[in-house]
């Protein structure tokens, strides 16, 4: 260096280096700076990020990678290093392998959703993405979406419920419908049937062949009757029973019908099993439920098994059947359905009440077991997967309306070539048994009045007609509601008795017996329906000039019967009056 104060080419050079070294450090110092804060920033997020370099060894991850995966600090270092993959089990590094790291090679990009197995044991859902760098390393992100994908999968679940409950409730209405319009067709035919009975020798071809025609009337209505079930728009005359007195009587009728290679066993874990419900209707569920078991059976060889026991909505505080409150009625109870497992599908309709106790009826067997296809049309009115001759349809359609019309549930867990178990549940009741099983006794006796006939089905009005004659009655007929009040203004006193149909137009019955009962406050009205309704019920309670509601077809002795009582009790009130 040059002490004279002038600065040579070598001093100007020195100079120059030191210039160099110190704004490189300061380059340096900044540079590390900003990689520290933005490490700094990258440990805080929270979303997980990892650096991989370009021989797939990881070079850093943060603070909700490490999380994300149930790492601990201290033991962070152990993966640092070493092969990204290390982080997933052997299942997510052979899909690493074969799907993710040959799409990130072609397009330096990858991103799609992965199944991480955590430490717990505890499965979750991440979204990843990956991006790859000049070096061809790549930075990856991951974040767990297992919330959102519940919320999400839950939603889906509610909206199918929502859409399967329309459509249940859609086809409840059509099947009410159809039975209503073919309960008119049955009343004129089995009306018909009874006359040819009544007039024909005995000895006859003929009497027998009116026979036939009835019986097949009869049944006809029973398929009536299993429709309108599943519309629960069906009579049901609701009263403390025992489901354990159907349950052996159920039992009793399968072990002398069903095939000897067929083992019926019962758990029955309870003396009682009182509910709230209709005999016939639950004797029914049972019977269709042990019909289809048996019907699943394998070349007629397995087990059949019948339970009762008392449960507590705790015991199911992890299925979907528990509620709050009551299902409300008239509602149609929501249907989910799941798959448990491969080749297993669990199926829950309804809701139970938190704070009720409940009586479990079980039906199992060891049959061919449904699939999820079949499990999702099981309660439409006519599916069936049997042959022709052996099923209508409308077996678990009927246990459909049955449970909901007693706010009941049930769950239906199948495995296919394992079998299925049907649980009903019904709310307990605290009400004392009463006998049941009481049969109507023929009504042959000739009856004295005259009633108003008030029907706008042709057929069914002339049917109605000459049954009422043939009773001793006289009758007058109206087609319509508004001719029957001018007949009744025009004729005070001739008339006895009222029976009318109630799904008539332009007046229903309903609004005649309202009409006609503020000019006859004493006359009596019998509605006729082709499907009673509980509002129906409840308005017969409420009005006194409706005595009794009768659903079509209706047998002639039944008829016979409640005419003769209206009658009889109509004349006790005049004579009080009197």
């Amino acid at each position: 260096m040059n002490l004279s104060g002038h600065k040579t080419r070598s001093d100007r050079n020195i100079l120059k280096f030191f210039a160099g070294f110190f704004s490189g450090l300061r380059r340096r110092k900044l540079a590390r700076k900003l990689i520290e804060d933005r490490l700094a920033a990258m440990e805080e997020t929270q979303d997980g990020i990892g650096i991989v370099d370009k021989n797939g060894n990881l070079q850093f991850m943060n603070r909700a990678l490490r999380e994300l995966h149930e790492i601990p600090p201290e033991r962070a270092i152990d993966y640092i290093g070493k092969s990204w993959t290390q982080l997933y089990n052997s299942r997510g590094q052979e899909d690493i392998r074969t799907k993710v790291l040959p799409v990130l090679e072609r397009h330096k990009y990858w991103r799609g959703e992965s199944p991480i197995a955590r430490k717990s044991g505890e499965l979750m859902i991440a979204e990843l993405s990956l991006t790859g760098l000049p070096d061809g390393g790549f930075i990856g992100t991951a974040r767990d979406i297992t919330k959102k994908k519940r919320t999400q999968k839950e939603n889906e679940q509610l909206l199918s419920q929502f859409y399967q409950a329309q459509k249940m409730e859609a086809i409840g209405r059509l099947a009410g419908g159809i039975a209503h319009d073919f309960n008119n067709i049955l009343a004129a035919m089995n009306g018909n049937a009874e006359f040819l009975i009544d007039d024909l020798d005995e000895k006859t071809k003929q009497h027998k062949y009116a026979l036939n025609i009835l019986q097949a009337g009869m049944q006809a209505r029973m398929l009536v009757d299993q429709i309108l079930a599943f519309s629960r728009r069906s009579e049901s005359n609701i009263e403390a029973i025992d489901i354990i007195a159907s349950v052996h009587e159920s039992v009793s009728m399968l072990k002398a019908s069903l095939p000897k290679t067929i083992d019926v066993e019962t758990d029955i874990r309870l003396i009682t099993a009182p509910i709230s419900g209709n005999q016939t209707q639950i004797s029914q569920v049972i019977m269709n439920l042990c019909v289809n078991a048996r019907d699943a059976m394998i070349d007629d060889r397995g087990v059949l098994k019948i339970g009762v026991r008392m449960i507590k909505p705790e015991d199911y505080k992890d299925t979907e059947i528990v509620s709050d409150n009551f299902p409300e009625e008239g509602v149609a109870p929501m249907i989910s359905i799941q798959d448990r497992e491969p080749g297993r599908t669990w199926l829950a309709m309804g809701s139970i009440a938190r704070d009720h106790d409940y009586i479990c009826l079980s039906v199992q067997d060891t049959g061919s077991g449904m699939s999820r296809t079949v499990m999702e049309h099981i309660f439409e009115p006519f599916f069936t997967t049997k042959s022709v001759d052996k099923g209508t349809g409308l077996g678990l359609s009927t246990v459909h309306g049955v449970i909901a019309g007693h706010q009941g549930a049930m769950i239906v867990d199948s495995c296919l070539n394992k079998g299925t178990t049907f649980e009903i549940f019904l709310p307990m009741s605290d009400a004392a048994l009463i006998g049941q099983g009481q049969t109507e006794e023929d009504y042959n006796v000739t009856l004295k009045g005259h009633v108003l006939l008030v029907e706008d089905q042709p057929d069914v009005r002339e049917m109605m007609a000459n049954m009422l004659a043939r009773m001793g009655l006289e009758v007058s007929v109206c087609v319509a509601g508004l001719e029957a009040l001018d007949f009744l203004r025009e004729n005070p006193g001739l008339v006895n008795v009222v029976i009318t149909d109630h799904n008539m137009p332009k007046m229903t019955g309903l609004e005649l017996v309202y009409q006609a009962h503020f000019d006859f406050p004493d006359l009596p009205f019998i509605l006729i329906s082709g499907y009673s309704q509980k509002k129906l019920q409840a308005l017969m309670e409420e009005h006194p000039a409706i005595k009794a509601i009768l659903r079509k077809p209706i047998s002639r002795p039944s008829l016979a019967r409640i005419i003769g009582t209206v009658m009889k009790d109509s004349k006790k009130q005049h004579e009080a009056a009197a």
